[in-house]
């Protein structure tokens, strides 16, 4: 049965499966070329056991986008190793989806953990990625070659978050 993360404040909720999935811990990278990322480190959980977790490195940036400014965090699952333990996490909690299926919505339910925010200032996009080689070197399948950009990259999962300050 498929995935469907619904937001709430502070995560995300699958109610068929009953995975929670809270915002993450969030902490200051570099990479060994000298690139500035975000670290973060999720956690999953089905009721207040957990079950898994997941970290991975992001950017951020300010975009334009449709005529406004966004602040857009970048989730990079863009290596194997990421894609194969998203997949173990699929065959622990017994899911039965196609992989690529089941990556594009649990990287839904990473963007929805933020979606539920009542007090953004700006408006934020959070969008998953990964490549078409982390996937073929996972063993994974793209389904439709319209899903990839010409730089070799699959966005996973996307969430919109407008401005709620008050």
């Amino acid at each position: 049965m498929r995935l469907c993360f619904k937001p709430r404040p502070y995560s995300s909720f699958d109610p068929v499966s009953g995975i929670t999935i809270p915002r993450p811990r969030v902490l200051p990278g570099e990479l060994a070329d000298g690139t500035v990322v975000t670290e973060y480190q999720y956690a999953f959980y089905h009721g207040d056991k957990r079950v898994g977790g997941l970290g991975f490195h992001g950017t951020d940036q300010l975009a334009e986008i449709n005529g406004h400014t966004e602040r857009v965090f970048t989730f990079d699952l863009g290596h194997d190793w990421l894609i194969t333990y998203m997949l173990e996490f699929k065959t622990m909690v017994g899911n039965s989806d196609n992989d690529f299926s089941f990556l594009r919505d649990l990287a839904q339910g990473l963007a929805m953990a933020y979606a539920g925010q009542t007090d953004n200032v700006e408006d934020l996009r959070y969008v998953a990625i990964t490549t078409v080689s982390a996937l073929a070197i996972a063993g994974v399948l793209t389904p439709d070659r319209g899903l990839v950009a010409s730089d070799g990259h699959v966005v996973l999962a996307e969430a919109y978050v407008p401005v709620n300050a008050h």
